[in-house]
C-alpha cells in the first residue's frame, strides 16, 4: 500500500496532488515523476528545473 506524504497543487485545477509516496517500509520513499490530478484528471509531470522542484506541470500532449 502506498500513500502520500508530500504534495504540490495541480496547475489546473489547484488540488492537492501527491508528489512523494512511500510504502509499508519505513525507509521506502519514491518520487512520482507522472500522474493524473485527482480533481480535474489532467496529466500531470513533475516540473523540475536543475536542481529546483516545482512541483508539477501540465504533460504536453501536442501531437508535434
Amino acid at each position: 500500500m502506498t500513500t502520500g506524504i508530500h504534495e504540490a497543487p495541480c496547475p489546473e485545477c489547484g488540488q492537492a496532488v501527491s508528489v512523494t509516496l512511500t510504502t509499508s517500509e519505513t525507509s521506502d520513499q519514491l518520487a512520482a515523476d507522472r500522474t493524473r490530478c485527482p480533481g480535474c484528471g489532467a496529466a500531470l509531470v513533475r516540473a523540475v528545473e536543475g536542481h529546483a522542484d516545482r512541483g508539477w506541470r501540465v504533460e504536453d500532449v501536442s501531437g508535434g
